[in-house]
C-alpha cells in the first residue's frame, strides 16, 4: 500500500475528533447526491445482499429546538440539541468530512496502476431489480482496461474492455452453453445490447470512477446547501475493514428528483467508497418496506488486492486461461 495513503488516516481520525469536540455536530443539516440514478421503480423486486454486506441501522438525528416563532427552526448551532453519540457527525460537517476523506483517497488511488477485487452489483433496469451478481474484477488505470468474470448470475460470463483497442468496443462471451454457441461478441459499450442489463457503461466501472462521481455530486450539494440531511458514523465495519458510514436522505423530489436516499461505506485506509446503496423515489410503496421497494443501485468492492502486477495479457481475449471462443 502506498505510504502516502496510510499516513493520512490519523489525520482524518483526528479531524473527526476535533469536529466532534468543537460542538459542530448540530449545525443545520445537509446531504449529498453521490450518483445519478434513474426513474422510480414500477415493479417490486427482492433485493439481494451477499454475506457481510447488510448495512447497520442509522441513528436518527436529534430534533431541532423550536424558536419563539413555532413556524421557524433555529439555525444557531448553540440552540440545537447535542449529539446523542460523539461518534456521529451531522449536517454540513458530515458532508465536508466525507468529501475531504474521499478527495484525499482519490489522490492516493490515482497512483495505483492496477488492482483486482471481487465486485458486487445489483441494479434496477427498466423498473425491475436484478438479482445480485458477484464478479471477479481486474482493472488497470492506464490505458483503462477491464476484465470481468461472473461468479454468480450468468456464471462464467467474461468481459474485456481496453481503451483504444477493438474499435472502441467491449468483448463479451456469455456464460454456459450460450457462450459456446455465440463465442466472443463485440459490442458498443453504450449500445442497447451492452446496456440492456446495466445502468452505467463499463467505461465507468471501478472504485476510482465511483469516487470521482461521488465527489462531483458532493460539490453540487455543498453549493446547493439545502433540501437534504446527512450523517457520518465513525467506528463502522464493512467486511472486517474499518470504515465510516455516510448516510443521506432528501427532503422531497423537488430537492432531488432522482434520489430519496443514499448510503455508503468509506474505507478509512483507502479513503475510498467500497459499498454504495442508492434508493429512488417510489410510488404507492409500503412505508415499512420502502427501502426494499426502491433500491435502485447496490455496488460493493471486496478483497481489493494491489500486489499483483497486471499486464496486457490479463486483458487479452487470446489469453489461454480464459478459454474464450474467438471467431477468426
Amino acid at each position: 500500500m502506498p505510504q502516502s495513503r496510510r499516513s493520512c488516516c490519523p489525520i482524518r481520525r483526528n479531524l473527526l475528533a476535533m469536529l466532534v469536540m468543537g460542538g459542530v455536530v448540530g449545525i443545520a443539516q445537509i446531504n449529498f447526491d453521490p450518483m445519478c440514478v434513474g426513474a422510480s421503480p414500477q415493479d417490486r423486486g427482492v433485493p439481494f445482499a451477499p454475506p457481510m454486506m447488510d448495512l447497520p441501522p442509522v441513528v436518527p438525528a436529534p430534533e431541532l429546538k423550536q424558536t419563539s416563532n413555532q413556524n421557524e427552526v433555529s439555525s444557531d448551532p448553540q440552540e440545537l440539541e447535542p449529539a446523542s453519540d460523539p461518534h456521529i457527525l451531522r449536517g454540513i460537517w458530515a458532508l465536508k468530512m466525507a468529501s475531504h476523506t474521499i478527495a484525499t483517497g482519490v489522490k492516493g488511488f490515482e497512483n495505483v496502476s492496477n488492482y483486482t477485487a471481487t465486485m458486487f452489483k445489483q441494479e434496477r433496469v427498466g423498473g425491475l431489480l436484478s438479482e445480485g451478481q458477484s464478479i471477479e474484477l481486474k482493472l488497470r488505470h492506464e490505458p483503462f482496461s477491464v476484465y470481468m468474470k461472473w461468479l454468480t448470475g450468468d456464471s462464467g460470463r467474461q468481459l474485456i474492455y481496453v481503451d483504444g483497442l477493438n474499435d472502441g468496443n467491449l468483448l463479451v462471451q456469455p456464460g454456459g452453453i450460450r457462450g459456446r454457441l455465440t463465442g466472443v461478441l463485440s459490442l458498443d459499450p453504450t449500445g442497447s445490447m451492452a446496456m440492456s442489463e446495466s445502468r452505467h457503461p463499463v467505461t465507468k466501472i471501478g472504485i476510482l470512477g465511483l469516487a470521482k462521481t461521488i465527489l462531483s455530486y458532493q460539490k453540487k450539494d455543498l453549493e446547493r446547501a439545502e433540501g437534504f440531511r446527512c450523517e457520518l458514523h465513525d467506528n463502522q465495519k464493512f467486511n472486517d475493514r474499518d470504515c465510516y458510514l455516510f448516510n443521506c436522505e432528501y427532503d422531497s423530489e423537488e430537492a432531488n428528483p432522482d434520489y430519496r436516499k443514499s448510503t455508503m461505506f468509506i474505507d478509512k485506509e483507502l479513503g475510498m467508497p467500497v459499498c454504495v446503496k442508492n434508493f429512488c423515489w417510489g410510488r404507492d410503496v409500503n412505508p415499512e418496506t420502502i427501502d426494499e421497494e426502491t433500491l435502485v443501485e447496490f455496488y460493493a468492492y471486496d478483497d481489493i488486492q494491489f500486489e499483483r502486477e497486471l499486464t496486457a495479457a490479463d486483458f487479452d481475449q487470446n489469453n489461454r486461461s480464459y478459454r474464450l471462443r474467438v471467431r477468426r
